[in-house]
This record gives structure tokens, sequence and C-alpha cells, in this order.
């Protein structure tokens, strides 16, 4: 049975914080974490989740909202104004919330969960929009005339590595001091640009092997077994097999997901992998090619370098 708990009304970002600070801790622990970052306000937020729950609330804050799942097992399903969007690890996607709106969150037993959100204000939207119109201002046209809607309405996208790299560099804009405020303007707009931009890619060049959100799915189920365990890569056939599909529909259903074909997909897994481990970790080099599945240390290093141009030597050096 599916517990239901009802949240008070939001109008604020500064009221966030408490959102679920009145909810019993039989059900899940929670946490929140927020930053204002110049116009803008980061949140990373945490559950472990000890039961089925359904949180239920009203928002309003003019506001668009871009927001990642960084992990869950079990996946999140989201219900704007009574349409339900799935959300499964490694996803994103944007609310557009113009006026108030009815939300339900649906989190499941034993998942541990985490989500990034980004909060752009309305007014800072409309800003945005003016400095840059034709890249903008379809959306924001669309926004103004349309209210409350979601990019992709009924399932998450696929969160690009180009995505994560703006996102690890988003969370260190205020190490800049002056130059905070002008940095993290890049980076929202440039989270911004590149989720909208992949939209408009997929619904410009529809499908031709993923058709049904069934074997959309299919795709995230082998991109999990892939970075699952990085020292051990099955191969085509046993990832097709699986996951009930034939060698072609998966190496085409694949690209048609994720923008690059599966080895290419878990190359550059391994190489945003390593890179964040080289500056964020204590980990040395050895360690660091162990865990992205490299036997030797020298195929690791050519891997890396042939990346970005720099050895994991140079990078390792950076986080002084």
């Amino acid at each position: 049975m599916m517990n239901e708990v009802t949240l008070p009304l939001v109008t604020k970002e500064a009221e966030i914080q408490a959102y679920y600070e009145n909810v019993s801790e039989e059900v899940g622990l929670f946490q929140l974490e927020s930053q204002p970052l110049g116009d803008y306000t980061y949140y990373r937020w945490k559950a472990q989740m000890k039961e089925d729950v359904a949180f239920e609330g009203r928002m309003d804050i003019p506001s668009l909202r871009l927001y990642f799942v960084t992990k869950t097992d079990k996946g999140i399903q989201i219900e704007i104004d009574k349409r339900i969007a799935t959300a499964k690890a490694g996803t994103h996607n944007i609310f557009f919330g113009r006026e108030e709106c009815l939300g339900k969150d649906f989190l499941h037993k034993d998942d541990t969960i985490e989500v990034i959100t980004v909060a752009i204000s309305a007014e800072k939207f409309a800003q945005i929009a003016a400095t840059y119109p034709e890249t903008f201002m379809p959306w924001y046209e669309r926004y103004e005339r349309n209210g409350n809607f979601m990019l992709s309405p009924e399932h998450s996208l696929p969160t690009t590595f180009a995505m994560q790299t703006a996102l690890c560099q988003l969370q260190q804009a205020t190490l800049l001091g002056k130059a905070a405020r002008p940095y993290t303007d890049l980076k929202v707009q440039e989270l911004l640009l590149l989720q909208l931009h992949q939209y408009d890619q997929q619904q410009s060049q529809p499908h031709q092997y993923c058709k049904t959100p069934t074997d959309v799915q299919k795709m995230y189920e082998v991109r999990d077994m892939l970075t699952a365990q990085l020292d051990t890569t099955p191969s085509i056939t046993e990832l097709a097999r699986a996951v009930g599909t034939n060698e072609k529909k998966l190496c085409y259903g694949f690209k048609e997901v994720f923008g690059t074909t599966v080895f290419g997909y878990l190359y550059d897994y391994k190489m945003e992998l390593a890179q964040q481990l080289l500056l964020h970790s204590d980990k040395n080099i050895s360690e660091i090619a162990f865990t992205c599945g490299y036997e030797y240390v020298s195929h690791f290093s050519t891997a890396f370098k042939k990346k970005f141009g720099r050895s994991p030597k140079q990078v390792s050096g950076d986080r002084g």
C-alpha cells in the first residue's frame, strides 16, 4: 500500500528547504542542500525510502526548473497537472512553471534517490530569451502562452556527458570569487541550451528503431548494464539477449536514444568518470585506471589523452 503525504503550498524558493521537514522519518530519510548561485538556486535532493510514498503538493513559483536524476534504482514517476513523466537514473527534464500547479512524486520502497535541480526565475528566463532571442525566445513565448508544461512530457531524456560536465562545473562556481556570477550565468545557460537542443534533435529525427517507450526503456537497461561493472564488458550479443532484442535493433536504437554507439558511450563514460576521480578523489592513477576497467595503466593513459588532450598525470596535478 502506498503512503500518501500532502505537502504545503510553496510560493518562493526560500520555502523549498522546509518542504519535507514535516514528513515522518518512518517513510524515508530526506536531505536537501540548497545554494543560491547568482540569479539561480541550486538544489541537491537525496532520499532513502523506507516505504512506497506519493508526495502531493502545490507550487506557485513562476520559474523554469532544470532537473537531473543522478541516482535511483526503481525510477521516479512525476505527475504535473495530471500528466505523468517517468524518470530513471541518468536522465533530465525541464518543468516550465508559470502558474500554480499540482504535483505528485511517486517514490518507491528501498530506493536511494538523488536529484539535482537548478531553478531559473521567470524574470531571469525573460532576460535570457531577450539576450539570445534566436535560441530561447520560441521557448519563452510558448511558456508565456501555455503556462505549465514539461519539456519531455512522457519520459525524461538521457543526461549527456556535456550536461554532466556543466553540472560539475556549476557546483564549483562559488570558488571563483567575483567571477562566480558571470560563470554561473554561462553554465546555467549552457545546461538549458543542451537540454533544449537535445529535445529538438529528437523531435526532428523520429526514431526508426525505438518507436515505443518499451524500446527506449530497453536502451536504458543496456546503458545500466554497461556501466554497472566496468571491469567486465558484455558483448553486443549478450546485451541484446539480456534485454530481449536483436543486435541490429540494439546498435541502431542505442544510437537513437543516446546519440552515440554502445561502446562509444562506454568509452565516454569511463573517461568522464576518470576525469572526476582525478580532480576530486584521493585515488592514484593506477587505482583510477582499475576503477574505470583498465588492466594496464598505459592503455588507460592513452585513452584518456585521446579524449581530453592531456595525460592523467597532468589533470591530477590540477587538484593541487
